[in-house]
């Protein structure tokens, strides 16, 4: 074999061997680490609850009509009769 791949071999060999060594957490008790768990779990609840009801908000303001959509409304509304108008007023001159 070249240098290269003893090297590579090595390193590999290393990094998968040599890692459980190096470790920095480790678990002593496996029902304290249960009980970290359920707390994380909990945390994470709660702010996952905390996010559902601010996406539920926004939804229901995104979904209520603004002072622009109401006028845009209005403008249309006029737009329409205003049409219809001209259209009216035409069939009269003739």
């Amino acid at each position: 074999m070249t240098r290269i791949c003893r090297l590579v071999l090595l390193l590999v060999i290393f990094f998968c061997l040599g890692s459980p060594l190096f470790a920095t957490e480790q678990v002593l008790d496996p029902a304290l680490r249960i009980s970290e768990l359920e707390a994380q779990n909990q945390k994470l609840h709660l702010q996952l609850r905390q996010v559902r009801r601010q996406l539920a908000e926004t939804r229901n303001a995104e979904q209520q009509p603004g002072l622009p959509q109401i006028v845009g409304g209005i403008g249309i509304i006029f737009g329409i009769c205003g049409i219809v108008m001209m259209f009216n007023a035409r069939k009269k001159q003739h």
